[in-house]
C-alpha cells in the first residue's frame, strides 16, 4: 500500500494495518501459478521451477462457473426498463464470472459504480453529451475498508494506479476514492497523487468531491460466507483457498515427483572414475574475474584416450560387484504418482467446499467428475448455494448503486425501490433429487400432477396435459385422475 494514501488516510483519522495484505498478495500470486513453495534452490542457490497443476486458479474459474450455471434474473420493482438498459450497457452479468473469480482469489471483491464525463454546478452534478455511468471492479489488495458495523462495510476507500496526461506529460498516478456516509447522505472524494513524489494533483474533469443525498453507497462489496481465520483482517474475506494452502503445496509436491520421474527417468550409464580424465577451464565469475576449475572429460570427449592404469576390474571396494560401465534404469511409478495426485486433489476439493471426487486425475489433465455424481453430493450443493446468495446480495447492491447515478443525473427514479433476484429451483441439485422433491409435493397435494410433469420433466403446458390424458387412456396408472385443477391451470 503506497503510504501517501496510508499518511492521507491517517490525517483523516483512520489508521489502516497493512499487515493482512501481504496475505492477499500472496494468494493472487499463487492463482497467478507463482506460489512462493515453487521457487526451490539447490545448494548452489541455483533456482529450478516446481512442476505445478495451478489448481489454485483453476478452483476459483470452477467456482465461477458453478455460480453462474443458472442465469441471474433480475428485476426492479418500478424501473425495471432503465436498470435493465444499463445493466446491459456496464455489461455487468457478462462480466459476473470474472468479478466472482477475482473475489474467489483475492478473497473480496467490490464494484465501484461512477459517474464519468459529468460537471458539478452548485452541488449538484449536471449531465452533458458524454456523461456515462461506469463500474470498476476492483480485488481485495486495493479495498480499504474504513468502518464497519456487524460485519458491514460502511465507509470504504479503493486505491487504484492509472496512467494520465498531465501538462502535457504522462504520469504514473494513485488514485483514491473515499466514500464516507455522512448524515446526509455519502460524500465522495476523489484524490490524485503523483507516484513519483505522492504530491497531491488536481485532474481536470473530475469532481474532487460530492455528496449522493442517498445512503445507498456507489459500492457493493462481495466475500465467501465463510468465517475468516485471520486476525486484522480489515474486514476483508479469505480466499477460497486461503485455509488449504497446505493442500495446495501437498498437491503440488506430488505432481513435481511425478515430472520428475519422467524428466530423471532416462537410462544413466554409471561409470568408474578411472575411466575419466580431469582438464582444467578457465571462466568469468560475477565480478568478472578470471578463474580455473576442473572439468570432467568422458571417454566420449576424450579425442585419444591413453594408457589407464586398471586394477581389478569392478567398481567399488569389492563387495558392490558392478563392472567399470552398467546401465541403469529408474522406474517411473506411473501408478503410485497417479494415486498420490488424486488422493491430493480429493483432499484440496474437500477443503474448497466442492466435496471430495469432484476432480479427477487421467491421462496427465485433471477433469470434473461426471455431474450425475457430483451434484448429489450435499457439501458441494450446500456450499454452492450459500455462495450463489451472497452474490445475488451483492448484485442487488450493484444495482442500487447503478439506480441512484440516474437519480443523480436527474432521472425520476428510487434507489431504495426493491431489487428481485428469481430463486433458482432445484439450483446445484441433481435430476432425479429434483423430481423426487416434486413427486413429493404431489403426493402431498401440493402442487398437481400436470405441474409435477411441467417442473420434473421441463415440459409446455400442453405436452403434459397430452401426457396425462395418455397415462388415464391406457389405464397403467388407477390413481390418477385428470382434474379441474389440472385442466384449469
Amino acid at each position: 500500500m503506497e503510504s501517501c494514501v496510508l499518511d492521507y488516510l491517517d490525517k483523516k483519522g483512520y489508521s489502516v494495518n497493512t499487515n493482512y495484505y501481504s496475505l492477499i498478495n500472496n494468494w493472487i500470486n499463487e492463482w497467478k501459478g507463482q506460489s512462493n513453495w515453487l521457487d526451490v534452490r539447490t545448494i548452489e542457490n541455483k533456482k529450478y521451477p516446481m512442476y505445478s497443476l495451478g489448481m489454485a486458479k483453476r478452483v476459483c474459474e470452477d467456482l465461477a462457473s458453478i455460480i453462474t450455471s443458472e442465469p441471474f434474473n433480475v428485476k426492479a420493482s418500478r424501473n425495471d426498463e432503465l436498470l435493465q438498459d444499463d445493466l446491459e450497457k456496464a455489461k455487468i452479468l457478462e462480466k459476473l464470472p470474472k468479478v466472482i473469480e477475482i473475489m474467489a482469489y483475492s478473497g473480496t471483491v467490490a464494484t465501484v459504480t461512477r459517474i464519468v464525463n459529468a460537471e458539478l454546478n452548485n452541488e449538484k452534478v449536471v449531465k452533458g453529451n458524454k456523461t456515462k455511468i461506469k463500474t470498476i471492479n476492483i480485488k481485495g489488495n486495493q479495498i480499504i475498508p474504513l468502518t464497519i458495523e456487524d460485519d458491514e462495510i460502511i465507509n470504504c476507500a479503493f486505491v487504484s494506479e492509472q496512467r494520465r496526461k498531465i501538462d502535457n506529460k504522462i504520469l504514473n498516478v494513485i488514485y483514491l476514492e473515499l466514500h464516507e456516509l455522512e448524515e446526509k447522505g455519502y460524500q465522495v472524494t476523489n484524490v490524485f497523487f503523483n507516484k513519483e513524489n505522492g504530491q497531491i494533483i488536481h485532474i481536470e474533469g473530475v469532481v474532487d468531491t460530492y455528496n449522493t443525498l442517498s445512503k445507498v453507497p456507489l459500492f457493493s462489496i462481495c466475500k465467501l460466507p465463510k468465517e475468516n481465520i485471520y486476525d486484522d483482517n480489515n474486514g476483508l474475506g479469505m480466499a477460497l483457498y486461503g485455509d488449504s494452502e497446505d493442500q495446495l503445496q501437498i498437491l503440488d509436491l506430488v505432481y513435481n515427483n511425478f515430472g520428475l520421474d519422467f524428466k530423471l527417468g532416462q537410462k544413466i550409464m554409471v561409470i568408474n572414475k578411472k575411466l575419466t580424465k580431469i582438464e582444467t577451464e578457465e571462466y568469468t565469475d560475477k565480478d568478472g574475474t578470471i578463474r580455473t576449475r576442473a572439468k570432467v572429460m568422458y571417454p566420449s570427449d576424450l579425442q585419444k584416450q591413453q594408457f589407464m592404469e586398471i586394477t581389478d576390474g569392478i567398481m567399488g571396494d569389492g563387495t558392490n560387484q558392478n563392472p567399470y560401465i552398467y546401465e541403469y534404469n529408474p522406474d517411473l511409478r506411473v501408478g503410485d504418482n497417479k494415486e498420490g495426485i488424486q488422493f491430493a486433489l480429493d483432499n484440496l476439493s474437500f477443503k474448497v467446499g466442492y466435496g471430495t471426487h469432484y476432480y479427477n486425475f487421467e491421462k496427465g489433465d485433471v477433469t470434473r467428475t461426471a455431474t450425475e455424481a457430483l451434484l448429489s453430493r450435499k457439501d458441494f450443493v450446500d456450499n454452492g448455494v450459500k455462495n450463489r446468495n451472497v452474490v445475488n446480495e451483492y448484485l442487488i447492491g450493484v444495482c442500487k448503486s447503478i439506480l441512484l447515478c440516474e437519480k443523480i443525473l436527474g432521472a425520476n427514479v428510487d434507489e431504495n425501490q426493491d431489487i428481485e433476484i428469481e430463486v433458482v429451483d432445484g439450483f446445484l441439485q441433481d435430476d432425479e433429487t429434483e423430481r423426487q422433491k416434486l413427486l413429493n409435493d404431489v403426493s402431498a397435494g401440493l402442487i398437481s400432477h400436470k405441474r409435477y410433469l411441467m417442473k420434473a420433466y421441463n415440459m409446455t403446458e400442453k405436452e403434459a396435459m397430452k401426457e396425462l390424458q395418455d397415462i388415464q387412456s391406457e389405464n397403467n396408472i388407477d390413481n390418477i385422475e385428470i382434474t379441474e385443477e389440472d385442466m384449469s391451470e
